[in-house]
């Protein structure tokens, strides 16, 4: 599927389907095209991308495999690296490999001569979130995206013969962003949601996601949930905070166990849902579901250990922690909570998991 954002300029295309990579393109508008690869990518799908390189004369640049890759260190040596290749404003970077990929090659476009251009050519499910809405950055010893910039791509080449390779928990990672965006996207009580209802019956259980049964439908829908939202809210002002659900606690376990990003946010997900004070047959619904899809219980430490994580969230003011909440009159909006109300939810949302998980 080809389809164009609706911006009111710069609008660049996104393809999704199987093959995007051997489909005609014409890159010849950048004088110098260079390419940052993730090194595990590349040694599993090494075939198509040098056939790729090769027939755009693309430059080939291997980088650390997934969020490793996005500190200060790796972004100045590659920065360096790039720019003794006389890049000028009309070079181009292709990200290829997962969202850490595009979060990283994103920023440095961003930034190297005030900006060049890039394509985003994600390899992962959880990339169809990154790879779109312009969002780049790199993490801080304090968090995790603490330093980024809005960088638009060109293009997004999507192929979903990447995502055969994944290993189950990287389905399930990327997944998560789409479980987000389906819950985005419903009105009233989410469980009576139809495009929640079809997602769990399309995939079921962690057998199909496996099998990524209906995969290029529900990427899909995903991108296009998420770009209705950025056409309204690029810069993040207002309604694209909700695309933050599930993202502030998810954030604090995911650097502080090191977690898959979507595995964290899955938690979150419940952790919001919790906050939200959500039916607990409504919780039970999704738990469980979460559960066939291979979720597992979170060996959680103390509170105060994910609450100064949480404190450090860009989307905070003040001295009060932001969350995204869902309401079933009202919809998703942004509450301010404080370290009572938020210890109350981690120990609800611990019992719970040790019931379901």
């Amino acid at each position: 599927m080809k389809f164009t954002t609706n911006y009111k300029e710069n609008n660049y295309e996104i393809i999704v389907e199987y093959g995007a990579l051997n489909l005609n393109y014409d890159f010849t508008q950048y004088d110098k095209r260079i390419a940052l690869i993730d090194e595990h990518v590349y040694g599993l799908h090494s075939v198509a991308i040098e056939s790729f390189i090769k027939q755009h004369h693309i430059e080939k640049m291997l980088i650390p495999f997934g969020e490793q890759v996005k500190t200060s260190a790796h972004y100045i040596k590659f920065t360096e690296q790039i720019l003794t290749k006389r890049v000028t404003r009309n070079s181009c970077l292709f990200a290829i490999g997962g969202g850490a990929t595009g979060d990283f090659t994103g920023f440095i476009a961003a930034t190297v001569l005030r900006g060049i251009h890039f394509i985003q050519i994600p390899t992962t499910i959880l990339a169809h979130d990154a790879s779109i809405g312009g969002k780049t950055g790199i993490n801080a010893t304090t968090g995790k995206n603490l330093i980024g910039a809005f960088k638009r791509p060109d293009k997004v080449i999507y192929d979903l013969n990447f995502l055969k390779t994944l290993s189950q928990t990287e389905k399930l990672s990327g997944f998560a962003e789409i479980i987000k965006h389906v819950i985005l996207s419903s009105t009233g009580n989410i469980n009576e949601s139809k495009s929640l209802l079809q997602l769990m019956n399309d995939i079921p259980d962690k057998h199909a996601l496996s099998h990524l049964n209906e995969i290029e439908r529900w990427i899909t829908f995903g991108i296009k949930t998420k770009m209705q939202v950025i056409l309204e809210d690029e810069f993040e002002n207002g309604i694209r905070k909700h695309l933050n659900f599930g993202h502030t606690f998810g954030h604090a376990i995911e650097f502080h166990h090191k977690l898959p990003h979507g595995v964290a946010v899955l938690h979150g997900i419940i952790f919001a849902l919790i906050l939200s004070d959500a039916e607990k047959s409504d919780l039970t619904i999704v738990l469980t579901w979460m559960k066939r899809l291979g979720l597992q219980r979170l060996n959680f430490e103390e509170f105060n250990i994910y609450n100064k994580l949480m404190q450090n969230d860009k989307k905070n003011e003040a001295s009060h922690i932001n969350f995204v909440v869902y309401n079933a009159l009202t919809g998703f909006h942004i509450r301010q909570f404080e370290g009572v109300q938020l210890q109350q939810t981690f120990e609800m949302l611990r019992k719970l998991e040790g019931e379901f998980l």
